[in-house]
């Protein structure tokens, strides 16, 4: 780029940032705005273009100007603007960044702060909803990501190479992580009603939010007619969840590695989908009443408390931790090894004991064979079909076993064989075709 257009874009740039910033801070009628925090950034490019030592001696300059301003604010019984403050700091180092020509990390620095800004109100709420038990699971998972991995061995440490300590324990950080992001997005707006529940839920724990969805039919059973349906919503989401957890897993072949599973899964989350839509619409066009006479209000009162009753267990608790990766390393060792000995016989068998326990072990566990070559595609998409056919089997059992309701059960049962049989069919193309 010819020397003149480049300092062009650099002070273009540098003011954009400096604008954006402000503009958000001028909205909260804040005294620092558009202009100030342009000439803030402006400043920064500038005194780095003249020379390098400028640029670090005005930062300083910046820095105790901002201090006195604060402490004449305090001085005067005013508030202090240590936000705003902190906001004008960093602004005038990305003019800095624009100087040295660093483009792209002067604007997603400035898209970050300024979205920090305007997202006050959401954030208070946020952080307002976590509990000590939640915000000691995130320093429990920035342990095990960043102290414990980077400490284990990246090799393998077993003579049948089955066994590599790292990649088992990313696999923990990865999941972890996921499901930690499922269960705070099920805290956050679980509020907005028992649907999104079931939906959120599902991706966390299929078998532990069915239960909780039993236990609501068990405390009040107005809520018993709209039940299955949120079942097989929850059962809607594990489907997403195990095939998004083969795709991510297997993902180091290529996504042409996955396809076979991805193939069986998505009719199946389309048939799940199908059926709740259906069952929706029929309930609306019904308008059928509980069959037991409880008062007028009582849906509402359901809908209101039932994010309060419903409570999932953190999938970053210690206990939780420990639990799944304890499971997973022994799936892990049992499947390399019944894949060995036993060839795809031995490794089908174990994905699907896996599966009663945990759904999403047996899905990453498929993920990562694929990805070392070690099972071949139409046979990891039959694996997933019968480890998400015994999930589903599984929440039908749990709610029976939870509601005593013959009804809703049996219920619950007609909705998911339509997403059996897609399954299967589905299977026996993949089978014949070898797709």
């Amino acid at each position: 780029m010819d020397a003149l257009l480049l300092l062009a874009a650099k002070v273009a740039a540098s003011a954009c940032i400096g604008m954006l910033i402000g503009l958000e801070r001028s909205w909260a009628h804040k005294e620092a705005g558009v202009r100030s925090f342009a000439i803030a950034t402006l400043l920064g490019t500038l005194s780095w273009l003249v020379a390098p030592t400028l640029a670090y001696v005005q930062v300083g300059i910046v820095l105790v100007v901002l201090i006195l301003v604060n402490v004449y604010a305090m001085r005067n019984e005013q508030p202090p603007e240590i936000t705003t403050s902190l906001a004008l700091a960093a602004a005038n180092v990305l003019g800095i960044v624009i100087g040295m020509g660093n483009f792209f990390l002067a604007f997603t620095s400035a898209l970050v702060v300024t979205a920090l800004l305007a997202w006050k109100t959401e954030l208070i709420t946020f952080i307002s909803k976590l509990t000590v038990a939640e915000i000691r699971s995130t320093i429990l998972f920035g342990f095990i990501a960043g102290v414990i991995y980077p400490l284990l061995p990246n090799r393998f440490i077993d003579p049948w190479q089955v066994l590599n300590p790292r990649s088992v324990w990313l696999t923990v950080v990865i999941v972890s992580g996921l499901s930690f992001v499922n269960y705070v997005l099920l805290r956050q707006f679980g509020t907005r009603g028992i649907r999104y529940s079931a939906i959120l839920g599902g991706l966390v724990n299929s078998a532990a939010t069915v239960a909780l969805l039993g236990q609501e039919v068990r405390d009040d059973a107005t809520a018993v007619a709209e039940a299955p349906t949120d079942v097989v919503l929850s059962d809607l989401a594990m489907i997403l969840r195990n095939c998004a957890l083969v795709v991510i897993f297997s993902f180091p072949q290529g996504i042409r590695a996955s396809m076979s599973t991805v193939i069986v899964l998505v009719p199946m989350m389309l048939a799940a989908g199908i059926v709740a839509l259906f069952d929706i619409l029929g309930g609306r066009r019904s308008k059928q009443k509980p069959s037991h006479h409880l008062e007028q209000e009582a849906p509402q009162q359901f809908e209101q408390e039932a994010p309060q009753k419903r409570r999932l267990e953190s999938p970053l608790e210690l206990r939780s931790v420990l639990g799944f990766s304890m499971l997973f390393l022994s799936l892990t060792v049992i499947s390399g090894l019944a894949n060995r000995l036993f060839g795809t016989i031995g490794f089908l068998v174990i994905v699907v004991v896996g599966a009663v326990a945990s759904a999403a072990s047996s899905s990453v566990l498929v993920g990562q064979q694929l990805s070392r070559g070690y099972v071949a595609g139409s046979p990891a998409a039959i694996a997933m079909f019968l480890a998400t056919l015994v999930g589903l089997l599984e929440n039908v059992v749990i709610f029976w076993i939870v509601t005593r309701m013959p009804g809703p059960s049996l219920r619950l049962l007609l909705l998911t064989a339509p997403i059996v049989l897609a399954g299967i069919l589905v299977v026996v193309l993949v089978t014949i075709f070898g797709w």
